[in-house]
């Protein structure tokens, strides 16, 4: 009886310790994410002022092209579905600021999840 126990206290253990992987994997992929909007959101706020100037855009599978910034004012936004619509770079900052915000709310959830497997 004794190793039963021993056994399914061991396999339990196991599927904690695999679930609290999961977890540590989603809160480093939220991180990065939410790392990538920070820089994106950087990146808007130098946009202003730099009209005419030549870029690299990124366009696809690692491949960048040159091209001019035609409005330094507005960006187009992706709203789902790849659906753009023109956003002034304020309301594009706005919108990085919301996805920010719904990853740290996403964060904390996730932590609090480990913290409770944790000081079992």
């Amino acid at each position: 009886m004794k190793e039963k126990d021993n056994a399914r206290m061991r396999l339990e253990s196991e599927i904690l310790k695999s679930h609290i992987n999961e977890l540590e994997k989603q809160l480093s992929d939220i991180n990065s994410k939410k790392a990538e909007l920070e820089y994106l959101k950087n990146s808007l706020s130098k946009l202003k002022g730099q009209k005419g100037k030549e870029i690299l855009l990124p366009f696809g599978a690692g491949v960048l092209v040159q091209g001019k910034i035609i409005d330094d004012s507005k960006v187009l936004v992706n709203v789902g579905s790849n659906v753009l619509v023109e956003k002034s770079i304020e309301e594009a900052k706005k919108i990085v600021d919301s996805q920010i915000k719904e990853l740290d709310s996403l964060s904390n959830l996730i932590e609090k999840e480990i913290e409770k497997y944790v000081f079992l």
